[in-house]
């Protein structure tokens, strides 16, 4: 698997050159990169307080907890 800051550059990517017509939210991006790389994390996640794909004002709320749990 990768490391926890290379899932966030492959966010960063990501919502980088997701900007045109459908632009994506990062919140969005988050949960999208995160399928791609730990797709029973996203399961666990989904729909949960720590989901943000539909509210980036959960941002910070997601990414502390998948960086406390990356490597267990």
């Amino acid at each position: 698997m990768i490391t926890f800051n290379e899932f966030l550059k492959k966010v960063d990517e990501t919502f980088a050159n997701n900007q045109g017509k459908n632009k994506w939210r990062y919140g969005q991006t988050v949960m999208n990169v995160l399928w791609t790389t730990w797709p029973q994390k996203y399961k666990e996640i989904q729909g949960s307080d720590f989901d943000c794909f539909y509210d980036n004002g959960t941002v910070r709320l997601t990414l502390t907890k998948l960086e406390q749990e990356w490597y267990i």
